[in-house]
């Protein structure tokens, strides 16, 4: 049997691939299990520094599978809501899982992103974009409310009033239209959005561990927070980082004019040529 998502590693980078091309990577009760399932594994695995969801094929996720959504409408009403239920509530604590992680994750959005499959997008803290790409919600045209945190997302990243217009009317918008009301951060040509992707997920891995998850919880909890509680959170937050052992080597790193490794394991290996190194300059001095 295909595995429905395809898992991948390299250089701190775990891949999610979507695997269902045929489908369009629509959500199956399956793909929805095993995606959290991995992300549980990947959030708490230590050699893992970022994680990047993209698609296999034409699209990033077409959202639900509706041809298992509609063959569940043929069963009792406790069972059609037990498997329809079972679905939705993999979807959702995915998300759940993405807002949770401490380490970054990144939408690779390879095509079509509509219904779970927008949402999803949404829900990942930066998101890349071939131009090719389109975006729809899809969940008025076959008459369902949003899921997937959309509801919760979508007005925080492009406000009440345009979250409303893409929940309720299901136009499809370019990736241009994503980039313009702040869905995602990047658009790249289709041919370069594997090598994009890549080199900014390498970025995203390269960041301090401590600072990258108190600066997510920090922009997710403002909105519930005064100024005076926010800064003060900041502060909590400044002086956590201090004390972690990143902070000493941005500070040394800052001072030796040279880029920052954060994380013990990476230290420990990448600074040894820097210290032989300045062993054999020291030598030489004397």
């Amino acid at each position: 049997m295909t595995d429905t998502i395809l898992a991948t590693h390299a250089d701190g980078v775990a891949t999610l691939t979507f695997n269902r091309p045929d489908t369009l990577n629509a959500l199956s009760e399956a793909m929805a299990e095993a995606l959290c399932t991995r992300l549980e594994r990947l959030t708490q695995e230590p050699a893992v520094r970022a994680i990047v969801l993209t698609g296999a094929g034409r699209a990033f996720m077409a959202g639900g599978d509706v041809h298992a959504m509609r063959a569940a409408l043929e069963l009792s009403p406790a069972r059609r809501e037990r498997t329809i239920g079972k679905l939705v509530r993999h979807a959702q604590r995915s998300v759940e899982l993405i807002a949770r992680s401490s380490k970054p994750v990144m939408a690779s959005v390879n095509g079509t992103a509509a219904g779970f499959g927008l949402s999803l997008v949404a829900a990942c803290d930066v998101a890349i974009t071939a131009d090719d790409a389109i975006f729809t919600s899809a969940y008025n045209r076959l008459g369902t409310s949003p899921d997937g945190g959309a509801t919760f997302t979508l007005p925080r990243l492009m406000g009440a009033r345009t979250a409303a217009e893409w929940l309720y009317f299901d136009e499809r918008y370019s990736a241009e239209d994503a980039l313009r009301v702040g869905l995602v951060n990047w658009v790249v040509p289709a041919a370069e959005l594997a090598k994009a992707t890549t080199e900014r997920a390498a970025r995203l891995a390269a960041l301090s561990p401590a600072a990258f998850s108190h600066t997510k919880h920090l922009i997710s909890d403002a909105p519930r927070h005064t100024l005076g509680a926010q800064l003060v959170a900041e502060q909590r937050a400044f002086l956590a980082c201090t004390a972690h052992d990143d902070f000493r080597e941005g500070t040394r790193a800052f001072t030796e004019r040279r880029a920052p490794v954060f994380g013990a394991a990476n230290r420990s290996t990448d600074h040894t040529p820097h210290q032989a190194n300045r062993a054999s300059r020291e030598e030489q001095t004397v």
